[in-house]
């Protein structure tokens, strides 16, 4: 159901590029991310005041999840080991709106997408963890886990351009839902095996800060 959604976001995303091709397109990078992942975006333009933007990036490692659980403060703790953590792989898609409350003039600068902003994102991951294998009783079962995040965001940040390269600073609060399945073989008190892994839900406030680093491939000057 979400690779469909995902499907339909990029469909009409391309269909609104070609509407509005007047306008400017920008392509995104996130340096703060590179610690688990990497994350390139692009923006399109509705209006000077408007920004479409849409962000996808490849998850190769899961380090924050692994150093939140050296600490005990009531989250759930999935049956993963450290290389698990640290060899997971997955993906992220992002969905974001940008209103531009300040959007300053100049002579210098044409100002369509510099300024102050807020901007309301949807973000889903998806993280797949390598399998752990568990002999017990003379047999070897495989534990396996998988997590789910999915958020709403509300980002406040300020662009600042130079010709067409952009440094966009933002914070952002929200919500998240994380979800976590994965196993847990066991020897019982009889001396068989049970599997006492099972799916967890927890939610979590979200609070994000960082740069991006945008790039102007338009080859026209904006109105």
């Amino acid at each position: 159901m979400m690779k469909k959604t995902i499907v339909t976001i990029l469909l009409l995303y391309v269909g609104i590029s070609c509407a509005i091709a007047q306008h400017n397109t920008f392509i995104k990078l996130n340096p703060t991310t590179l610690v688990n992942e990497v994350d390139v975006y692009v923006g399109q333009e509705l209006s000077p005041s408007i920004t479409l933007e849409l962000g996808g990036g490849f998850i190769y490692t899961d380090y924050w999840d692994h150093l939140l659980n050296q600490f005990d403060f009531g989250q759930i703790k999935p049956n993963l080991s450290a290389n698990q953590y640290l060899n997971a792989k997955g993906y992220a898609a992002r969905l974001g709106l940008r209103f531009y409350v300040i959007s300053p003039y100049t002579k210098e600068y044409s100002g369509n997408a510099r300024g102050t902003y807020f901007e309301p994102l949807l973000f889903f991951k998806q993280i797949w963890y390598p399998s752990n294998n568990k002999k017990l009783n003379s047999n070897n079962y495989l534990e396996e886990g998988e997590k789910y995040v999915s958020g709403l965001q509300l980002l406040i940040g300020r662009q600042y351009q130079h010709k067409k390269i952009y440094i966009d600073k933002y914070l952002g609060l929200g919500i998240r839902v994380k979800t976590y399945s994965y196993d847990n073989y066991q020897l019982d008190p009889s001396g068989g095996v049970n599997n006492n892994g099972r799916r967890a839900t927890s939610f979590l406030p979200s609070i994000q800060m960082g740069i991006k680093i945008a790039f102007d491939l338009s080859h026209h000057s904006s109105p």
